[in-house]
């Protein structure tokens, strides 16, 4: 019986091993495609990995961890994934976007859900990719939604997202400090981030749950960048 059994315990054991190195993998090719589409784009270097550092920082707060924490980071990692359909032109473009440009820019939401349809491992990851562009007013894209209809997922990377893109420099900007950043989330809370995960990315910072890295920035900047 005791040889049966730990027979039994060795398989579940193998499984469990064979089930991590899986995962694993899956996780490195989804943070490798990630990369190879951010090296087009220079002065978004480490973008994604600091997005996705963001977001499980946050999602911490709220009490999320397990399967859901990890739907979340691979979410978070493929966030910019359909930006492969944006020309370079407009990519790399070193200056404000037309209302023309800034239209195929907003399409990466749509491109990004294209590209990972076709992987069924990955649907799971779709609507917070899709959505992080929405807003809780309802004046976001690509689908307009309001409040909690918005993927929650999407609201923490919409937060995350955000942040860095204010934190970080540009060519025709400067970035905010990490406090200025916080303070213009704060005053965004209820009309385009969510309020609960406002305050859980707030409590993240001050308990120092998010990486040193993004206090990169400056103190003294201009306007605020409407992350695309």
């Amino acid at each position: 019986l005791f040889s049966s059994l730990a027979d039994q315990v060795a398989v579940a054991l193998e499984n469990a091993f064979l089930y991590t190195q899986l995962r694993e993998t899956f996780i490195s090719t989804a943070e490798a495609l990630a990369e190879a589409i951010e090296m087009r784009d220079p002065y978004t270097g480490g973008h994604i990995k600091r997005v996705q550092e963001y977001a499980v920082a946050t999602a911490r707060k709220m009490g999320i961890d397990g399967e859901e924490l990890e739907s979340l980071r691979l979410a978070a990692i493929l966030h910019d994934v359909g930006k492969i359909g944006v020309d370079d032109n407009i990519l790399k473009k070193e200056g404000p976007l037309t209302s023309n440009e800034a239209k195929m820019m907003r399409d990466h939401t749509i491109y990004g859900e294209r590209i990972l349809q076709h992987v069924k491992a990955l649907r799971f990851a779709l609507p917070g990719m899709k959505h992080h562009h929405e807003r809780v007013d309802g004046k976001g894209y690509p689908s307009g939604l309001t409040g909690d209809t918005i993927p929650l997922h999407a609201r923490i990377i919409a937060v995350a997202d955000t942040f860095d893109a204010m934190t970080s420099d540009r060519p025709y900007r400067k970035g905010r400090s990490r406090e200025v950043a916080l303070d213009e989330i704060r005053r965004c809370s209820s009309t385009q981030f969510d309020p609960n995960v406002v305050a859980a990315f707030g409590n993240a910072i001050v308990d120092g749950n998010l990486p040193i890295e993004s206090n990169r920035a400056s103190s003294s900047h201009q306007e605020t960048d409407n992350s695309l």
